[in-house]
């Protein structure tokens, strides 16, 4: 990646990602301009959209620079497209179905500024279609290797505003310092699609930087990518449920101390025989095993990043992991039998967290 030794300003990059991002792109755009007075650059990165996206920034927006990425490869691709070609070190990335507020991005860059140890900042994170209501305002690393959101729908009004450092990262909307990288591994293209961000923020963490929360800077988030995105009434995206699965295994495999995995193994194998039933019961079998191969047929690359990742760690895993109550989403628990076994589990996993952390 980027070298250290390399003199950049220190201005500010936006990298804007977009796949099919075309009803979104006016109101993103139009938000980054309207937020920034002194810009070094903003780019748009295009993960091969066939609608008319390209069509409306080279109309409306002719000062964006376009970098075409051919097919979709994923965001995290994307994101490393962005790293490599900023021309400042701070950079803004944001989602196509992000609109940024006014102050946001000049919040951001102050709590960097004040945080020397903060690689990354984070805002808070309305939905768009109802700005009372917090999204999520910053994550954590569940010890399974869940994200486990902060604040996640409640009214503004409830939740603090001052800055706070955070476990995970969720890559909506986030800035980061890119001279915290030097040439270790920014976002991992291997996932394509979900925990991307949260291996990313763990990895971050580990390396011994820090990651900020920061409320006052708000943003409003929409509706994501169709087939993908959790959308509200739809179904669970079934190449979601491969994505999780795989990505989760993944994740587990490459950032976890030896120890560690040795020590939760009980408890994994434990939530992976839950996650099993309800994989039957949800007629999901298919995208299981779709996961289950993936993860065998890239083994050995895993391994490698595996070595890549111990090697930059410079802290240990309890001083990231946490618990509490097992992050699923509401439409993985639609009926009173599955909201039962999520309720056992979280004692389950409560209860063993509670007795093997200290040997962490």
């Amino acid at each position: 990646m980027i070298g250290a030794e390399r003199e950049l300003p220190l201005g500010v990059t936006i990298c804007v990602v977009n796949y099919n991002g075309e009803q979104y792109l006016r109101q993103c755009l139009g938000s980054v301009f309207a937020g920034m007075e002194k810009l070094e650059e903003i780019i748009l990165v295009d993960n091969g959209s066939e609608d008319r996206s390209l069509e409306i920034v080279r109309r409306d927006f002719p000062t964006v620079k376009v970098i075409q990425m051919g097919k979709n490869l994923g965001p995290a691709a994307a994101r490393n497209a962005g790293f490599r070609t900023a021309s400042c070190d701070r950079i803004l990335f944001i989602d196509n179905d992000v609109s940024l507020a006014p102050e946001c991005p000049d919040r951001l860059f102050e709590a960097l500024n004040e945080n020397p140890r903060a690689a990354a900042a984070m805002p808070r994170v309305f939905y768009e279609g109802n700005k009372n209501i917090i999204q999520y305002d910053g994550a954590d690393s569940h010890f399974l290797g869940l994200m486990t959101l902060r604040n996640a729908n409640e009214l503004a009004d409830l939740s603090t505003n001052n800055t706070k450092k955070i476990g995970s990262l969720i890559t909506a909307c986030f800035v980061v310092d890119r001279r915290k990288w030097s040439e270790s591994e920014t976002f991992d293209e291997s996932f394509f699609f979900n925990y991307e961000d949260h291996d990313f923020g763990l990895r971050t963490r580990m390396m011994g930087h820090e990651i900020l929360a920061v409320p006052s800077a708000c943003a409003y988030h929409r509706e994501g990518t169709k087939g993908l995105s959790l959308r509200e009434g739809a179904d669970y995206p079934r190449k979601r449920v491969i994505y999780l699965i795989r990505n989760r295994w993944q994740l587990i495999a490459k950032n976890y101390e030896f120890k560690t995995l040795v020590l939760l193994s009980p408890i994994f194998l434990a939530y992976e025989i839950f996650q099993f039933a309800g994989v039957i019961k949800k007629g999901w079998l298919r995208e299981w095993f779709k996961a289950v191969l993936w993860i065998i047929l890239h083994a050995v690359e895993i391994l490698q990043k595996r070595r890549s990742v111990q090697s930059a760690r410079r802290i240990r895993d309890r001083e990231v992991l946490r618990d509490g109550p097992i992050p699923f989403t509401k439409e993985l628990a639609k009926d009173p039998l599955e909201r039962y076994a999520i309720n056992v589990l979280d004692h389950l996993t409560t209860f063993y967290w509670k007795h093997v952390k200290g040997f962490l």
